[in-house]
């Protein structure tokens, strides 16, 4: 996959905003992929979904990460990544500024130091495709990515804060690894058909053995994960207004329009219809 850029379309109400989101992305490196040593002008955090790679900042050790970890790019602070030559990662990526930026991230454990900190299971893992879906909705879409950028940072103070060992940062269980794959390919071919086995066949793992650190990540085992984000898919094409049932249905890796709305109505509470028309 090349990569794919999202320039925020929406300039900052002021000069000098207190926090903005410059852009968005997500590419699957070619091996040996790299930047630097170079600067960045604005705040870029760079999620790695799988694979692994190194990161090198000025003045500090080289770091592997793996899937599951993060790393922030500072503005005007020299740093190297490189994708690894046999398993390069795939990662996506937000690009920020502004006059709380620094302050937020002040927050948290990650320094221009030791830029490394934990991905949680739950948003950064989609953040890139919850931020498309705010994208498309002109009316809200200022509020929706700046929304997306606040829940972004809480997350990140309650997954790294300050007080956490700096150490940690930089240490993740190959189980994280391993459910952090399967998120990012969830999230990336949840309009196909999956089964549990196409997962542990593609990490590797027993399949019983998979299901259970999923959950224990995530709070749901895999197909009931599927289904939620399934779902949270489908509201957000619903909402938009544009397209019919069957073809929701098939968008979110649902050949039969009925049985989608038997999942939807189980799973919202209302019929598809029933949530696009009250909306």
């Amino acid at each position: 996959m090349a990569a794919i850029f999202h320039y925020n379309p929406d300039r900052p109400f002021r000069a000098s905003p207190e926090l903005y989101l410059c852009y968005w992305g997500k590419e699957a490196c070619a091996p040996l992929h790299s930047f630097g040593p170079g600067v960045r002008d604005v705040y870029k955090i760079h999620f790695v979904h799988e694979g692994k790679g190194i990161v090198r900042v000025e003045d500090g050790e080289t770091l592997t990460l793996t899937a599951g970890q993060a790393f922030i790019a500072y503005p005007e602070r020299v740093v190297f990544y490189q994708a690894d030559a046999a398993q390069p990662w795939v990662y996506s990526w937000i690009a920020f500024c502004g006059d709380q930026a620094g302050e937020i991230l002040a927050r948290t454990r990650a320094t221009p130091e030791q830029p490394v900190f934990p991905m949680d299971t739950r948003l950064m893992p989609k953040l890139y495709e919850l931020l498309n879906e705010a994208e498309e909705n002109t009316a809200t879409r200022d509020l929706r990515l700046r929304a997306l950028l606040y829940e972004f940072f809480s997350v990140m103070v309650e997954q790294a804060p300050v007080s956490a060992p700096g150490r940690a940062a930089v240490q993740v269980q190959a189980k994280d690894a391993y459910v952090h794959r399967c998120l990012d390919f969830l999230h990336s071919h949840y309009g196909e058909e999956i089964s549990v086995g196409q997962l542990a066949a593609i990490v590797g793992l027993d399949r019983k053995y998979l299901s259970a650190i999923f959950k224990q990540a995530t709070g749901y085992p895999p197909q009931r994960y599927l289904l939620q984000y399934r779902m949270e898919r489908a509201c957000g094409l619903l909402k938009t207004g544009r397209f019919a049932i069957g073809e929701v249905a098939r968008s979110v890796g649902y050949q039969d329009a009925l049985l989608f709305s038997k999942m939807f109505k189980k799973t919202i509470g209302v019929p598809p219809s029933a949530y696009r028309d009250n909306l």
